[in-house]
C-alpha cells in the first residue's frame, strides 16, 4: 500500500512538471510492469515470446512522451501503461508481418526481438482488431478488456479507476467476453 501511495505522490507531482518524479515512478512500477508484459507475452509458446524487458521501456517511453499526463492514481497508470503495450504489441507484429511479406523492417522499435508462428502474429492482430470494434460499440466493455486482459488489472483495481462496483465488473466482464468470443469467430467466417 505504501508503493501504491508513493506512486501516485509521484505521479502528482510530475503532473506538476517534476520530471525526477517520472524516474521514480518508473523505479517503484518497474517488477509490476514486467509482470504485466510478461503476462501479455504469455499467449506466445516458447521461443516465440517478445523481450519483457523492451516491452516495459517502450511503454514507458511512449507514455512519458505523451502530452496527456493525467493519471490519477497507481491503477489509472497501470491501465495507461496496459493500452501503451498493446499498441506497441500490434504495432510490433504488424510490422512483423509486412517484413515476411517483402515490407521495410526500419519500422520496429522492438530490436533484437523475434517471433515465431505467423498464425500467432494473426490471432493477436484478430484479437486487437475485436477489442477496437468493442470500444466502439460499447468503450466501458472494451476499456474493461484492456485493463483485465491486457493490463492483468484485478477488480478491485479497475474498480479503482472506473468507479464500477467490483460484481458490475464481473458482469461486464462476462458479458465483453462473450462478445469478443462472436466477433473473432464472425471474422474468421468471413
Amino acid at each position: 500500500m505504501q508503493q501504491a501511495n508513493a506512486i501516485t505522490r509521484y505521479l502528482s507531482e510530475a503532473k506538476n512538471g517534476d520530471d525526477d518524479a517520472f524516474r521514480l515512478v518508473y523505479e517503484l512500477a518497474y517488477d509490476d510492469l514486467k509482470k504485466i508484459a510478461h503476462q501479455r507475452l504469455a499467449g506466445f509458446r516458447r521461443g516465440e515470446t517478445l523481450n519483457t524487458t523492451a516491452l516495459v521501456h517502450e511503454a514507458f517511453l511512449k507514455l512519458i512522451q505523451a502530452s496527456d499526463h493525467d493519471w490519477k492514481d497507481r491503477a489509472h497508470f497501470f491501465a495507461a501503461t496496459s493500452r501503451a503495450m498493446r499498441f506497441i504489441l500490434v504495432d510490433y507484429l504488424r510490422a512483423k508481418t509486412a517484413q515476411k511479406r517483402g515490407g521495410n523492417s526500419d519500422d520496429l522499435t522492438l530490436s533484437g526481438l523475434s517471433l515465431g508462428v505467423e498464425e500467432r502474429i494473426e490471432e493477436f492482430i484478430s484479437l486487437n482488431s475485436a477489442i477496437e470494434k468493442l470500444l466502439e460499440w460499447n468503450d466501458r466493455l472494451g476499456k474493461l478488456v484492456e485493463y483485465r486482459f491486457i493490463g492483468g488489472m484485478t477488480y478491485e483495481e479497475i474498480s479503482e479507476v472506473t468507479g464500477l462496483s467490483e460484481p458490475t465488473l464481473k458482469r461486464d466482464w462476462a458479458r465483453a467476453r462473450t462478445w469478443l468470443y462472436s466477433a473473432m469467430k464472425d471474422s474468421e467466417n468471413s
